[in-house]
């Protein structure tokens, strides 16, 4: 995949193209029956969105990113015109209506979203405007084959400096702030630390790690996956995509490092669109959040929902599983990715394109 997400609380990818101009379009209103949907694969359930199209007379039309950058890069070429609702990260979320590629939204006009608890909705506001509604929310771990690592990883060193067997068995994400950031949880600092100490730590921890590493591209979750193959032993993931990946085997498991992780938090946000076709994308993220449509996709995609009235209908199996919902005092010990200051983005940059050569 990136065959998923967002990641995280953290993309920062938006800072590399935020100089250049989001392209305008004259007169080039979509379909009439048509909502064009900016996301990544597989991240919402096809009968919640069947019920959409049932119920509306539109079409979802699904276009795809599989990383951030991919992501910023389609919106850059098309324009913020050509997607009804996007999803969008934390981080870039203000970045994106700084730029002007987002629409603010009309919170009368989505009574469904009066149910996302309040600790989720601070972040959505851009100078008095409403910019995003609160998709998902988790974190980032290590899903790993319990037959295939005798020693289950109890921490990011696990993963950073493995035994010996796995060499050329571990699977890392691609993304900067995230692969980064979980290298300096492991040698005990920050994931938004700007030391210079500390980055070279992080640095040389993950020059350390490379000859153990089987691809740095976030890994495949379908039945192929070569955690479900075994041609891996450990990777670093999301947590919702671990419990999918736990579907296609019994020995697949997942942890929450003990040093704690990085948060990270999906919104819903609407493009420069028409003011009919903003009507329409209101409408879909409002659906979203009814209780039963959210509780239905939450379930179905394994991540956690910040809709509280869906939490209510969810199954005691989804609610219980720490996988999905982390404990609280993982939740203590882990962040928010934050942006950081332009030279420091631009180290960690340039160095991770240099460790994915």
């Amino acid at each position: 995949m990136l065959n998923r997400r967002r990641v995280l609380v953290a993309g920062v990818s938006l800072m590399a193209s935020a100089f250049l101009p989001a392209r305008v379009s004259h007169g080039t209103e979509g379909k009439k029956s048509e909502l064009v949907l900016l996301t990544w694969p597989d991240y919402m359930d096809a009968e919640v969105i069947k019920s959409f199209e049932e119920s509306t007379n539109l079409t979802v039309r699904q276009v795809l990113f599989e990383s951030d950058q991919e992501r910023d890069q389609q919106i850059v070429r098309k324009g913020s015109d050509a997607f009804d609702v996007m999803v969008v990260n934390r981080i870039n979320l203000p970045l994106y209506a700084q730029q002007g590629w987002l629409t603010p939204m009309d919170k009368n006009k989505m009574g469904h979203v009066s149910h996302i608890e309040s600790r989720w909705m601070a972040d959505t506001d851009h100078a008095g405007n409403m910019m995003g509604v609160p998709y998902f929310w988790g974190n980032i771990g290590l899903a790993y084959r319990e037959d295939l690592v005798p020693n289950p990883p109890v921490s990011w060193l696990d993963f950073f400096r493995p035994a010996d067997h796995l060499r050329g068995r571990l699977n890392a994400m691609e993304s900067d702030r995230e692969l980064l950031g979980m290298a300096l949880k492991a040698v005990g600092h920050s994931v938004n630390s700007e030391d210079p100490s500390h980055l070279a730590a992080a640095e040389s921890l993950l020059l350390e790690q490379k000859p153990y590493i089987k691809s740095y591209r976030y890994i495949d979750l379908g039945k192929d996956s070569p955690l479900v193959t075994g041609a891996i032993g450990m990777a670093m993931v999301y947590n919702g995509d671990a419990v999918k990946l736990r579907e296609y085997h019994p020995k697949i498991r997942y942890i929450h490092p003990r040093e704690g992780s990085a948060l990270w938090v999906d919104y819903l946000a609407v493009g420069t669109v028409t003011p009919a076709r903003r009507e329409r994308a209101l409408a879909f993220i409002d659906f979203l959040n009814t209780p039963a449509m959210a509780a239905r996709n939450a379930q179905s995609l394994h991540f956690a929902s910040p809709n509280r009235e869906a939490l209510h209908l969810a199954s005691p199996g989804y609610l219980a599983d720490p996988a999905i919902f982390p404990p609280e005092h993982i939740l203590q010990r882990s962040e928010v990715i934050q942006p950081v200051a332009p030279p420091t983005l631009r180290r960690i940059n340039a160095f991770v394109a240099r460790l994915l050569r």
